[in-house]
């Protein structure tokens, strides 16, 4: 600072000793001017160099508030006539200087520069005097006057030379701009000029200004001056420099306030640059669409912004040059989540709908439905059932959509309400689960019952008038749907009595009983002596069913009934069935069966049958390999009992069965399957069983097995009607217990596989969980299904399943699946128009759906009777003897599976009326019963045969006949059926 002070000190006093040798030539010549006293001048050289110093610390702009000062005076002219004359003044001060110059007093019109040059003078001009006025903010100053003396022009007036008086100032411009330079002579006009840049002649620069070309970085540091001439001589002014000053643009950056904003919002860009100008635009460099004249961080908004867009900062320095930077501003996606509840079924009404949004300006949505109408996002459906479209539409963002599927319905009951079973003066409730339900009104025998609108319906004392069929119609604003029926019985009742039977002396007789009512029940048997009147109590007969030891003709009109007592301790007694025992000869009857064993290795276990029958039985035993579905006969073995040889009861048999048929001229019994577990291998000892339960139950089974080794268990579950089992995660103990079940549960299928790591996998016997009240079957005239040549029923109920044409194939089948635990039928089958001999006859077939029997199979025609290629159980009624079959007529139960038909009949009796006579209608009555797998069946009263099957648990059932090479027309009529829970 204090360096620059004294600098400046130096130049200004320099100056001002040039000033003073100007103001006082060394002639001395005033002019008439004041003297200025050495003193004074020393004191304006302080001033002026204390004043510099003042500006130099910032502070100083200038003498404001001060008028200007003239520093050189106009001067006296003599000119001759016709020439012109120049007057010039010079002066200082603050700000904008404006000159006027006055003739004789009078301001010369245009005269308002610091020289003034008059037109070609007259010798009227002669003594003129000139005067001029220079102002400023702060004030006006007149200068001395200047006397114009024109000479005539006969008068020589000696030429002056050129004189400068102001000198060309040093110029400072940005590239691209012009300067402009000037003098201020004197002398003797005319006065001519020529400017001169770097010595160099400028062509034209012939005035006393001159105005450069706009500027180039090369013209920095150029030097102009101008020769002053006229007829006395010439006079070169000081060099003036032309500074050019090149600035260098810098864009140091474009900052988006968010490079992310909301969709259809603004961003604000805050620009920072230096060295030039600025726009900022979204086309590129140059571009200004933002604004034209950016400003150095202040901020500018964006239009609303619905996609990407890159803005740049521009900055053109004064040479030209562009710096540029750039921010891309991305605005979010508008995003919807999805909408909730999604794809609901609700009851016709008002609905709530929510979804998430994210992204936009609002996260506003409007909500519409292809039906209805929508407040806000709560939606009032219309009441027709249907599926319809809801739409959240994005406010910001309406191309930006999410929809769901919501479907009315009508109410759908998902808890039927059970039957019960209640003691007499005992409360129930009767409840129903439904969805989509707004009311309820129950019913009892199809009456409505006065305030019994809930969802339940409670019994507090259930007496006869009580029972009865109970159903609840559920209701909403689409419509009504009503509940199964659930059966109220109040105490016990017997559903089946057992049946009078004819037997032939040397068989056994079954009889069976059934209740329903207040479960557990027991059960005892009594027998009333022929010709009797009062029943005694059979020892050991406790339960639903009861078999007779062998019986002959001293047992011959016996009767037989049952008590059953409930848990309420109410005691219910049957009717009594007769028993009629006849003489003469019956196939063999099983009584005992072979029973399964563990044996050592090398062990010799012996196997034993109890057979009735006669005449005389024989023995056959079979080996069934482990894996394998049919047995071959051991040689030798022939008697009711067999002992298995060491070499047969290696580690490699382990799992093998053996099983024996017993035969004599009139049939043939088939044994149950005993099986070996041979060293560590593993035995059933109780297979599972179904299990029957109300809705909301929950359903257990079990297996009980035994091995050396500790067991593992996985159970496996095929869906009602499927051939598919899949395994039940975590179901890995001797039990499994299902927590709750549904009516849509009934007819499942389950069986467990025993492992214990070592020896071959067992597999069990499959049982069936059945929940709720049990299908029933209906006559013929009922929803039964016809396949192949099978007639509708006529008025009668009577259904023809074959033609008496040749190559017939008939069958009906019950859509539904039944449970086989404790079932019977009766029906009817004629025969008539038979050929001569008679064509193939007829079956009854339980079909294992879990085996891959469904609603659509049917049998081979011929000697498959209709049945041969459904898996399952068949009972055959044959009246043609095919290769291979035992003598006609017969009836024969065996297995339906083509690789196991006839291979080999579990039960036969060939000792029975025929069942088709050429040119003759026969007819016979047969009663099927099955009670927890042991199988009776009737022709006409008369026992059959009777022994123990392995039916599938849940079954469909199918008649079926055919015609093959020969032909008969065969008719079921007749038929009734029960199907009950066993009831033990």
């Amino acid at each position: 600072m204090f360096k620059v002070a004294a600098s400046l000190n130096l130049s200004i006093a320099s100056s001002l000793s040039k000033l003073r040798l100007a103001i006082w030539p060394d002639d001395r010549r005033s002019s008439g001017l004041m003297k200025v006293r050495s003193g004074g001048f020393r004191l304006l050289t302080v001033t002026l160099a204390l004043l510099v110093m003042t500006a130099c610390g910032g502070g100083w702009n200038g003498y404001s508030g001060q008028p200007p000062t003239i520093t050189k005076q106009p001067v006296n002219q003599t000119v001759n006539v016709g020439q012109t004359a120049t007057f010039s003044v010079t002066a200082t001060g603050a700000g904008t200087l404006t000159y006027q110059w006055f003739d004789n007093g009078t301001a010369i019109v245009g005269a308002t520069s610091s020289t003034y040059t008059t037109p070609a003078t007259a010798s009227t001009d002669s003594g003129s005097v000139f005067t001029v006025t220079v102002t400023n903010a702060g004030g006006t100053v007149t200068s001395s006057p200047a006397t114009l003396t024109v000479a005539a022009s006969s008068t020589t007036v000696p030429p002056n030379a050129p004189l400068v008086i102001s000198q060309p100032a040093n110029q400072t411009v940005q590239v691209g701009q012009t300067a402009t330079f000037s003098v201020t002579a004197t002398g003797t006009a005319p006065l001519t000029y020529q400017w001169s840049k770097n010595g160099i002649l400028i062509p034209g620069a012939t005035s006393s200004s001159y105005t450069t070309p706009a500027t180039v970085i090369g013209d920095n540091n150029s030097q102009f001056t101008v020769t002053v001439t006229n007829a006395a001589g010439g006079a070169t002014s000081n060099p003036a420099t032309l500074t050019v000053i090149n600035t260098i643009p810098v864009a140091t950056s474009l900052a988006c306030n968010s490079a992310t904003p909301a969709y259809n919002t603004s961003a604000t860009l805050i620009p920072t640059f230096s060295g030039g100008t600025a726009v900022i635009g979204s086309a590129g460099v140059g571009s200004s669409d933002i604004t034209l004249s950016a400003v150095s961080g202040s901020s500018y908004s964006t239009p609303l912004l619905t996609s990407p867009k890159t803005y740049t900062l521009a900055v053109t320095g004064t040479g030209g040059a562009v710096a540029s930077t750039t921010c891309t501003v991305t605005p979010t996606n508008v995003t919807i989540g999805p909408i909730s509840p999604a794809n609901a079924t609700i009851a016709p009404g008002a609905q709530t709908f929510t979804a998430s949004v994210s992204g936009g300006a609002t996260n506003s949505l409007i909500w519409t439905a292809s039906a209805g109408s929508f407040v806000g996002n709560v939606w009032t459906s219309p009441n027709t059932l249907g599926t319809y479209t809801i739409t959240a539409t994005s406010v910001d963002e309406p191309s930006v959509s999410v929809t769901t599927k919501v479907t009315l319905s009508l109410p759908v009951i998902t808890g039927q309400p059970p039957s019960v079973n209640v003691c007499n003066n005992a409360s129930t409730t009767l409840s129903v689960v439904a969805l989509y339900a707004s009311t309820y009104q129950w019913f009892f025998n199809g009456s409505p019952i006065a305030g019994a609108t809930s969802s339940s319906y409670f019994i507090p004392s259930a007496v006869a008038m009580d029972v009865g069929s109970y159903t609840v119609t559920v209701t909403n604003a689409a419509g009504s749907v009503t509940s199964n029926a659930a059966k109220v019985v109040v105490g016990t009742s017997i559903t089946s009595n057992p049946v009078s039977l004819s037997i032939v002396q040397g068989q056994t007789a079954t009889f069976s009983v059934a209740a329903t009512g207040d479960a557990p029940f027991s059960y005892q048997w009594y027998v009333i002596a022929p010709g009797g009147s009062t029943g005694v109590a059979i020892a050991g007969a406790t339960s639903s069913i009861y078999t007779s030891p062998v019986l002959n003709t001293s047992s011959n009109g016996a009767k037989y009934y049952a008590t059953v007592t409930d848990t309420c301790g109410s005691v219910l007694t049957s009717t009594s069935a007769t028993l009629t025992v006849n003489p003469g000869n019956d196939p063999p009857t099983i009584i005992t069966q072979p029973m399964s064993q563990t044996v050592a290795i090398g062990g010799t276990p012996t196997l034993t049958v109890v057979a009735v029958g006669s005449p005389t039985l024989t023995y056959q035993w079979y080996q069934k390999p482990a894996g394998s579905v049919t047995g071959t006969a051991v040689s030798g073995a022939t008697s009711s009992s067999y002992t298995v040889p060491a070499t047969a009861t290696t580690i490699n048999n382990d799992q093998d069965g053996y099983y024996v048929i017993v035969t004599n001229s009139y049939g043939q019994a088939l044994s149950q399957t005993a099986t070996l577990a041979i060293g560590d291998g593993i035995l059933i000892t109780k297979q599972p069983v179904d299990v029957y339960v109300n809705a909301g139950d929950s359903a257990t089974f079990s297996v009980t097995a035994t091995s050396a080794l500790p067991l593992t268990y996985q159970w496996f579950e095929a869906a009602p009607g499927g051939a598919t089992f899949s395994a039940i995660p975590g179901a890995t103990s001797a039990s499994y217990t299902q927590a709750s079940t549904a009516t849509s549960d009934s007819g499942s299928v389950f069986y467990v596989v025993v492992s214990n790591g070592s020896s071959p996998a067992v597999t069990s016997n499959s049982a069936s969980l059945f929940v709720g009240d049990l299908t029933g079957i209906s006559n013929l005239c009922g929803s039964w299904k016809l396949i192949g040549n099978a007639q509708p029923p006529n008025s009668s109920c009577a259904i023809q399943l074959s033609a008496a044409v040749l190559g017939q194939r008939g069958e009906i089948v019950w859509p539904n699946l039944i449970s086989t635990g404790d079932i019977q039928l009766s029906f009817t089958i004629t025969t008539s128009n038979s050929s001569n001999p008679p064509a193939d006859g007829f079956a009854m077939t339980l079909g294992d759906p879990s085996l891959g029997a469904t609603t659509n199979s049917i049998g081979a025609t011929g000697g498959g009777l209709g049945a041969e290629g459904i898996p399952g159980i068949v009972l055959a009624f044959d009246d043609y003897h095919d290769p291979g079959d035992p003598p006609v007529p017969y009836i024969g139960v065996g297995r339906g599976e083509t690789a196991l038909w006839e291979k080999p009949y579990f039960n036969v009796n060939t000792n029975i009326a025929p069942l088709a006579l050429a040119g003759a209608t026969v007819s016979h009555d047969y009663v099927v019963s099955i009670v927890q797998g042991m199988m009776t069946v009737t022709m006409d009263g008369t026992q059959a045969f009777s022994g123990s099957v392995s039916v599938p648990p849940v079954a469909y059932l199918y008649f079926s006949a055919s015609t093959g090479a020969l032909d008969e027309q065969t008719v079921i009529s007749n038929l009734s059926a029960t199907v009950t829970a066993p009831s033990n």
